[in-house]
């Protein structure tokens, strides 16, 4: 747990540098890397684990790739184990094919190519079997605010079933306790989406 606290004082504390002139989403993109790079250089420097980008998926995993992690957004109900969480934006194929893995439904003849990807340093690449076999987890998080303190709802899960972009099913939650942080606030909201910004190179 004490990992996964200091993952979420990391991205909201990237997520404070944000200022009013940055494009809208700024704060949150800031907040999504250093998620994923304080998750990765913990468990690299204290477990032994190795970055790992499977499809689009930036992760983390243990030496026998038998298990990944990463961070995803989830709605209200994230951290709270009576109710049922789903991710707060709309994922894609790369989550839906950890997903099928976890519910062990990835059959090795799942094009595994569109998994293939520069291992970087220090990084993995994960064999047809490996990933067919993969266990993913994910810091799910849930951000709220009132006045200058932040309150964090957090879960670590294991995603079982996707269906149109959304987790529907977990195979195990483990709920954590709930992360605050005060200061001040970033002035750059993220905005309710993602900005497509339409390019016509002639």
């Amino acid at each position: 747990m004490e990992f996964l606290h200091r993952v979420l004082r990391a991205g909201e504390a990237a997520r404070r540098t944000a200022v009013p002139n940055d494009p809208t989403g700024t704060a949150g993109r800031r907040a999504y890397e250093a998620h994923v790079r304080t998750l990765r250089e913990l468990h690299i420097e204290h477990e032994g684990w190795a970055r790992l980008v499977h499809g689009r998926l930036e992760l983390v995993c243990n030496a026998d790739r038998s298990i990944a992690m990463g961070v995803m957004v989830g709605d209200a109900a994230t951290g709270r184990a009576s109710l049922f969480p789903k991710n707060a934006r709309r994922r894609g194929f790369a989550t839906e094919q950890v997903t099928r893995a976890n519910a062990g439904e990835w059959a090795p003849h799942v094009q595994t190519a569109l998994f293939a990807a520069d291992a970087g340093p220090k990084g993995v690449a994960l064999s047809e079997e490996e990933a067919c076999a993969l266990k993913t987890w994910f810091l799910l998080s849930c951000r709220t605010k009132a006045g200058d303190t932040v309150h964090i709802d957090c879960e670590l899960s294991q995603p079982q079933r996707f269906e149109d972009g959304f987790v529907v099913e977990w195979r195990r939650r483990i709920p954590l306790p709930a992360f605050t942080m005060d200061g001040i606030e970033p002035l750059n909201d993220d905005g309710p989406d993602e900005i497509d910004i339409p390019v016509d190179f002639r």
